[in-house]
């Protein structure tokens, strides 16, 4: 897929370049004006090294950043000069380079706490105000070199005062030794209905250099470990009660479930079994989908708590391209009185963020009819 990506991100650059080099770059004295093959010399190295086989970490990012800052300036600028636009077509480069910068240096760290509420009559009367916190996707190999935003997102939730802290996955990107430097910081994660998380798609550490079934098997352990050594209660398609007084909520969690190549391992029946009937249930599952696949009017789930989409780390406005994928793909939505609330991702996979900040969501519950 990142090769198939990169290979149609290539012939297009290379279209543009061509174009741009012929109808405007030769045309300049400097030699300065050869560094215009530069980013598309990268991008056929990083083909190249790709088809033989060599896979690094920081391939992915510098893939990425050639893209936001080289490609898609040059397919813009082409487009414009092809209209005889050369000059709007340079300054509109010029703005999307800057844009980019600012997305790359600065977009992925700003931390924002976003306040939702759900009404259900359904919700117990104790329960009403109950606060949660909703995080995901915090990705933690991204912030080896800066674990101070790993601080601030435990400082940041704290200073929310929530009643129960759920995460909905990917606590790494492909191995868990990112997840090893943080154990502690996180671990200081507290709550009065404590820390309850699941599984997502990344966890299951099958990205990245090619690994046995056996690393595989070995990988995923270790993060499950991992997380229940810092005293959150991961669930693995079972559910948990919580009780206030004679009144309980059942927070249910199923491991990943998502379309090829994702991996699908929910079993909602299992993950329910046992739960009283007319229980106010809320669902956590990785992958917003699953929620119109399997639980929307297919179930009395009244909310579903999912991550996942990242809104592909941009967003302008109410428009992301993560519309191009996903129905739900951030924030909250409702339909026949079921919520899904989408989390865009408390950390990232790759360090840029445009638009799409990474979110901490508080969500409270209330009953439409208490005063």
């Amino acid at each position: 897929m990142i090769l198939t990506s990169l290979i149609i991100i290539c012939l297009l650059s290379l279209a543009s370049d061509i174009y741009l080099w012929y109808r405007v770059v030769r045309h300049y004295t400097s030699s300065w004006r050869y560094l215009h093959w530069l980013p598309l010399c990268i991008m056929a190295l990083l083909i190249v090294m790709i088809l033989t086989g060599t896979m690094f970490p920081w391939m992915f990012s510098l893939g990425i950043y050639l893209f936001l800052l080289a490609c898609l300036p040059s397919w813009f600028h082409a487009l414009l000069a092809l209209i005889h636009m050369p000059r709007a077509g340079l300054a509109l480069r010029l703005v999307l380079i800057g844009v980019s910068l600012y997305g790359i240096t600065y977009g992925w760290k700003h931390l924002v706490v976003v306040e939702k509420e759900v009404a259900c009559q359904t919700l117990p009367p104790s329960f009403q105000g109950f606060r949660i916190a909703h995080i995901s996707d915090l990705h933690l190999g991204t912030y080896t070199s800066h674990p101070e935003i790993v601080e601030r997102i435990v400082e940041m939730v704290s200073e929310a005062s929530p009643d129960l802290i759920v995460f909905t996955g990917d606590i790494v990107s492909t191995s868990p030794q990112e997840l090893r430097p943080f154990t502690e910081t996180l671990s200081r994660l507290q709550a009065p209905y404590g820390i309850v998380s699941i599984l997502g798609n990344h966890d299951y550490c099958t990205y990245g250099p090619r690994k046995s079934a056996f690393e595989h098997k070995d990988q995923l352990e270790e993060v499950i470990t991992m997380q229940r050594q810092m005293g959150w209660n991961l669930l693995m398609n079972e559910h948990i009660v919580l009780r206030n007084g004679n009144d309980s909520i059942a927070i249910i969690g199923v491991e990943n479930d998502g379309h090829p190549p994702f991996p699908a391992r929910a079993n909602l029946g299992k993950a329910t079994e046992g739960i009283s009937a007319g229980c106010y249930k809320i669902m956590l599952t990785h992958d917003p989908s699953h929620w119109r696949r399997a639980i929307l009017s297919h179930t009395d789930i009244p909310l579903t708590l999912s991550g996942h989409t990242h809104a592909m780390h941009l967003r302008i406005g109410g428009w992301s391209p993560s519309t191009l994928l996903f129905s739900e793909w951030g924030g909250l939505y409702k339909e026949n009185n079921q919520y899904l609330h989408v989390n865009t991702g408390t950390g990232s996979n790759i360090p840029f963020r445009l638009g799409a900040w990474p979110e901490i969501s508080i969500i409270t519950l209330s009953n439409v009819d208490a005063k």
